[in-house]
């Protein structure tokens, strides 16, 4: 899997999730945790995730603040990639 399809698949699961966002299960993926959590890291760099979702301490391990949702830009950039 390609990092654009790791991109589509987790803004398709942020934009069908819940309205509260997504916990935990967001990382689900058989690439790892970690895959996710950095392109998690990256969507909220472009502003299409939650500021805040999303941080890198000096250790330069990812923390997470539960839940993630999209922002607006989010929300349109995965809709898009569905038509």
């Amino acid at each position: 899997m390609s990092n654009d399809e790791l991109r589509t698949e987790v803004l398709t699961r942020l934009l069908h999730a819940h309205p509260n966002g997504l916990g935990k299960e967001v990382l689900d993926n058989y690439r790892g945790e970690k895959a996710v959590a950095g392109m998690l890291k990256t969507l909220q760099e472009h502003g299409l995730i939650q500021d805040g979702s999303v941080a890198v301490g000096s250790d330069h391990q990812v923390t997470m603040s539960y839940p993630i949702k999209l922002s607006a830009a989010g929300v349109e950039a995965a809709r898009q990639l569905e038509s």
